[in-house]
């Protein structure tokens, strides 16, 4: 029985763990704006101009395909970077959740 309770108590703190995880979108705002707009554009569809210049595709952040990368994805992305983009050196856990939040949020926009 104490077994059973404490499987319990474990798997319902597991299931909050992501919750309290979730970054703030607002405050992810600001950092995009100030580490990833150049790049990525206001609406997040992509600088057109600068995706010429480089020869590359910007795929718009609020597409299924981007939605559908988890958290872990949009970390290794920002603090690895890949392909033509750099990494983004500098950022805390905290602002890497707050702009994750901030992306996922142009979805529902």
């Amino acid at each position: 029985m104490k077994l059973l309770i404490a499987l319990i108590t474990v798997g319902i703190f597991a299931m909050g763990v992501p919750l309290l995880a979730a970054g703030d979108a607002k405050a992810g705002k600001a950092v995009y704006d100030t580490k990833c707009k150049v790049c990525h554009g206001a609406d997040g569809a992509g600088n057109a101009a600068l995706a010429k210049s480089l020869k590359v595709e910007f795929k718009a952040l609020a597409s299924k395909e981007i939605q559908a990368k988890s958290d872990a994805d949009f970390k290794k992305q920002i603090t690895e970077g890949g392909g033509k983009m750099q990494p983004i050196k500098g950022l805390s856990d905290t602002q890497i959740q707050d702009v994750t939040a901030f992306v996922r949020s142009l979805a529902k926009s």
